[in-house]
């Protein structure tokens, strides 16, 4: 059996896709397969992987590239990969990113050991002034403390983790093909959720590039913000679906507070603000300052307590003084 494989969605990342690439081939891990899904890309994305892999014949049979006739989106590509997969584990990464070249099996070698169904590790963030490492969050024996801290923590991401192939297949495990933006999030949760054991390399093997400024993370549109609700609701179904929202209620509620902190800036998005989610209002007080600043969520809480005209003039004397 392949012991894993690596999932890569491709779109518009020619000047990063050989990178990416060369740092996929290079592995120390040699029962792996390399499944590239040209997701519709318009440039010479697939031609640029296609000449970096005649640098490295002994991996072109575990190479496979699935062509979209249309631009679907990362969900879909990243399923269609999962579809086909046939590794122990499998593992995302983005084409505009880069790993280690021993991340793969340092991984595997630490979910094996630990009979695990979900293992990760540390990342570093690459900016224009350099590379600076993040720690993931930490890993507790209990899994709805670990739970609590991963969807209140830092990145919620897929690709800096391994997860066991049968896990997916058991739970039906796909990423949400409904929205563009914040699927990551829907689909750890829910592996964590249903993983019987995870465990954690506290090292920075994969490499999270934030110079592509064609990337989603550098776009906003009310497009995104919805996306993002579509999900946090989702995942509030999920969870009641398995009788378990009100262990993670805040947490969620913390998540659709910070993703609709903007409506409070302008009178004209008052009222979409109150009717979003209700509930997550009285959650408002604690919600973490890491999320907000104090003003802020000062300004939520009048808005919940009808006084929408002290936030209104909040808002005038801020851009009075901008």
């Amino acid at each position: 059996m392949v012991k894993v494989s690596v999932i890569v969605p491709v779109y518009n990342v020619a000047k990063w896709i050989e990178r990416c690439a060369r740092s996929l081939f290079e592995q120390t891990l040699e029962d792996v397969e390399f499944i590239f899904v040209d997701d519709a890309s318009p440039d010479e994305s697939i031609s640029i992987l296609k000449r970096v892999m005649l640098d490295y014949p002994g991996r072109a049979c575990q190479v496979n590239i699935v062509t979209h006739e249309a631009n679907l989106g990362s969900s879909y590509a990243r399923n269609t990969g999962m579809t086909i997969a046939k590794g122990e584990y499998i593992a995302y990464c983005d084409s505009d990113d880069w790993v280690s070249n021993d991340m793969y099996a340092s991984l595997y070698e630490e979910a094996r050991r630990n009979d695990s169904d979900v293992c990760y590790c540390d990342f570093y963030e690459v900016t224009v002034k350099g590379c600076i490492q993040t720690k993931a969050v930490d890993l507790e024996t209990d899994k709805v403390l670990f739970l609590r801290n991963y969807m209140c923590g830092g990145l919620t991401v897929v690709w800096n983790l391994l997860v066991k192939r049968k896990l997916c297949e058991e739970h039906g495990l796909r990423f949400s093909e409904s929205f563009m933006y914040c699927e990551d999030f829907g689909w750890t949760v829910r592996v964590f959720y249903f993983a019987r054991k995870i465990s954690k390399v506290s090292y920075p093997y994969y490499f999270y590039n934030l110079m592509n400024t064609s990337s989603l993370l550098h776009t906003s549109n009310p497009k995104i913000m919805r996306d993002e609700l579509c999900c946090y609701k989702s995942t509030i179904d999920f969870f009641k679906k398995q009788a378990v929202l009100d262990l993670y209620h805040k947490e969620i509620c913390w998540r659709i507070l910070k993703a609709t902190q903007d409506l409070v800036l302008t009178p004209c998005t008052y009222k979409y603000f109150l009717r979003i989610y209700p509930p997550s209002h009285k959650y408002i007080c604690s919600y973490p300052d890491k999320f907000c600043n104090k003003r802020v969520k000062m300004m939520m809480w009048l808005l919940v307590h009808k006084a929408g005209f002290i936030v209104t003039a909040i808002n005038g004397l801020r851009g009075f003084f901008r």
